[in-house]
């Protein structure tokens, strides 16, 4: 494993971010807040998106390719949805291997992340850290990230074996610079973490919604609706491409989720179709005490998404 020296943020010449949506745009927002003076390339498949970002000053320039982000800046920032950055990690291992940038992601999935880079020639892994900035908006798209996004939020870094200390301390201090606590987890724990916290409510949201969506005449229904549809429906306005990828690519984990919901709902039903009035809030009781015992969403070390 190289021995890479750690570098403070601040202190890097160059710096790419690949993808240029809610979180690469935030990011870019972010490094001119956060003082950064060096020289911000961005690389985005959208050429309109490019366009902006150029003409608002957020980078100094666009790259045509990512082959050579590796070999030309110090640290590359990926911010592809799970499926599109396992495809690049992929084609484009070579020239990582061959440069000398400190690599992060942003996907919301770390297993298949960490499984791919168990690939790569040790010295090319031991420089790549992946991440998980937990700053997601049901809005997407440069025109919906904020400089201040991650102020405040959590991001969790699933290191390998392989990543060197130099890197770990790099990407750490990227995101505290950006505004963000940072914490460590194992790339398995992460994605049983988030599958629960993070993928079930997204997925319970959309089936929902798909339910009434399958029904005619629900669409008269909604002129009667209040708050606590409101708030249980919020996420159905997220990205569905990227829900998807994120469902697929943390399959396992999240068939697991579904499976114990399945079961409290079957359980809620068979109350509900007995009369079983004690029962049924007695359960009821023991789920609001846990969301009682969870506390608000801004105390403390609290993962979000």
């Amino acid at each position: 494993m190289p021995n890479i020296r750690h570098t403070r943020f601040l202190e890097l010449e160059r710096i790419a971010v690949c993808g240029l949506g809610l979180i690469g745009g935030s990011i870019l927002k972010a490094l001119r807040e956060a003082g950064f003076k060096g020289h911000v390339t961005g690389f985005d498949v959208d050429g309109a998106t490019c366009d902006a970002v150029l003409a608002q000053g957020f980078a100094n320039e666009i790259a045509s390719s990512p082959d050579g982000l590796f070999l030309d800046h110090d640290l590359v920032v990926l911010c592809q949805p799970v499926g599109t950055l396992l495809e690049w990690l992929a084609h484009n291992k070579m020239q990582m291997a061959a440069g000398h940038a400190v690599c992060i992601d942003v996907a919301s999935v770390k297993a298949p992340v960490v499984e791919a880079l168990r690939a790569w020639p040790h010295h090319a892994a031991a420089r790549f850290v992946p991440c998980h900035p937990i700053a997601g908006k049901a809005s997407h798209g440069w025109e919906a990230s904020e400089g201040d996004l991650f102020q405040g939020k959590l991001c969790v870094l699933t290191p390998d074996a392989h990543t060197a200390q130099g890197a770990f301390d790099l990407a750490s201090d990227f995101w505290r610079a950006l505004g963000a606590s940072t914490t460590t987890m194992a790339a398995p724990e992460h994605d049983a973490v988030y599958a629960a916290v993070s993928h079930l409510p997204q997925v319970l949201s959309y089936a929902y919604l798909h339910s009434l969506a399958s029904r005619e005449g629900t669409g008269a229904w909604m002129a009667y609706r209040g708050t606590g549809f409101q708030s249980f429906a919020r996420l159905g306005s997220s990205d569905a491409q990227l829900w998807a990828d994120i469902a697929i690519h943390n399959a396992q984990p999240l068939i697991e989720e579904i499976d114990r919901i399945s079961d409290s709902l079957a359980l809620f039903r068979q109350y509900v179709h007995n009369r079983k009035f004690r029962e049924l809030a007695t359960a009821f009781s023991s789920a609001r005490n846990f969301h009682a015992k969870s506390g608000p969403m801004d105390a403390g070390f609290t993962p979000t998404a």
